[in-house]
């Protein structure tokens, strides 16, 4: 089984359409999401990468328990350069969708600019 590409989030020029920018968390910064889905549920635990380190999931689904979403979580691979090994074990049980690589934008300290935010 191979990895897929994921088309959620949406892409950089689905973002704009629909916002008109483009924004994200500071903490969010150099962190990689890979969605696994498992087929058995269809469910979907999302992984969290920094670097070629595991740092966390999100699991946002209603099928499985806490203890199941970990699991999913702890299986996956410490080192996200270790994923082909992972994909090959468990490729009758889940599906990887790695994110787009068109999606990664690399920023500098001239393009990023504080807004004032508007209360409601």
């Amino acid at each position: 089984m191979k990895k897929t590409n994921c088309s959620v989030p949406p892409t950089r020029q689905a973002q704009r359409e629909a916002f008109g920018y483009l924004s994200f968390n500071v903490s969010l910064i150099n962190l990689d999401i890979v969605g696994v889905k498992l087929r058995e549920s269809g469910e979907f635990v999302v992984l969290m990468y920094r670097g070629a380190h595991k740092v966390g999931y999100i699991y946002e689904g209603e099928k499985l328990t806490p203890k199941q979403a970990f699991i999913t979580y702890d299986d996956a691979p410490d080192n996200y350069n270790e994923f082909d090994k992972y994909i090959e074990f468990y490729q009758d049980r889940l599906e990887v969708l790695a994110p787009i690589p068109d999606n990664y934008v690399f920023i500098n300290d001239q393009e990023i600019v504080q807004t004032k935010h508007n209360d409601l």
